[in-house]
């Protein structure tokens, strides 16, 4: 495999963290906090899809991998990749390495060339501040879904 190749394959690998893995630890730790890990997802993922279509920016030219066909702006990758740390932000334990890896994701995109630099910093804001918004008001959230 070639460095992009790797580079690639770890930048993808975001999707098994942020919709397999944190869901099935959470399973056995508390279905409320699973839930409200899946409506920041959900929440984040079309807040993203939303803003690719309403503001449509293309793609870098220069891509070092296939280039998919949606828009660029914001970065769905960029958002995957920091939501876990923004979830996990108040765990003292997962704060420092969730967040590492989701930078070295958002950046990955760029090293890619499949993102500009203000699609990964949009994605990531969404992707980190969107939890932490959600944890914050979680009694509410379960006051609403599960009274």
């Amino acid at each position: 495999m070639t460095p992009v190749e790797y580079i690639a394959l770890f930048s993808d690998s975001i999707i098994y963290l942020s919709v397999l893995l944190i869901p099935l630890y959470l399973w056995n730790k508390d279905r409320k906090i699973l839930f409200l890990y899946g409506i920041s997802l959900l929440c984040g993922v079309v807040i993203v899809y939303l803003m690719k279509i309403l503001i449509a920016v293309p793609r870098p030219e220069l891509a070092l991998i296939p280039i998919p066909p949606t828009s660029s702006f914001p970065s769905m990758h960029a958002l995957l990749g920091l939501i876990p740390a923004g979830f996990f932000f108040y765990i003292k334990k997962y704060r420092i390495p969730l967040t590492v890896y989701g930078i070295l994701i958002a950046y990955s995109r760029i090293m890619l060339g499949v993102h500009y630099w203000h699609d990964i910093l949009v994605g990531s804001t969404i992707g980190f501040c969107l939890p932490l918004v959600f944890f914050h008001y979680r009694e509410k959230i379960y006051d609403i879904f599960f009274r």
